[in-house]
């Protein structure tokens, strides 16, 4: 079935503003609330600022985990760099050439 493009547009929109329309129909649900119900009412105000609070409280934390996954990727990077590098200049034989050890005899006594 396809979708409509004027549909996909609607939805892409409502997907970036998520959060305002969140709080539009939270307010909707308020004023619609209070007239018919005032709990009802009452408890989408609740919510909305509830999560309002949330989101405030929470937005340096998310934006601090952020940039240290910035960081941590750009680390990753370098070191894979870092680690192709030392790859190529290792020879790819099955032996490769080592030091012969000193032989030390043992005292006795």
């Amino acid at each position: 079935m396809r979708i409509p493009k004027s549909v996909d547009k609607a939805w892409d929109w409502a997907e970036r503003r998520g959060k305002v329309l969140g709080a539009v129909l939270l307010l909707l649900v308020a004023g619609v609330g209070a007239l018919w119900l005032p709990a009802l009412g009452a408890l989408a105000v609740g919510i909305l600022v509830g999560a309002l609070v949330a989101l405030w409280r929470t937005r340096r934390t998310v934006a601090s985990l952020r940039a240290d996954n910035d960081q941590l990727l750009r680390e990753n990077g370098a070191m894979r760099h870092a680690l192709a590098a030392l790859e190529h200049g290792v020879r790819r034989q099955g032996s490769v050439e080592t030091q012969v050890l000193p032989f030390i005899p043992a005292e006795e006594d």
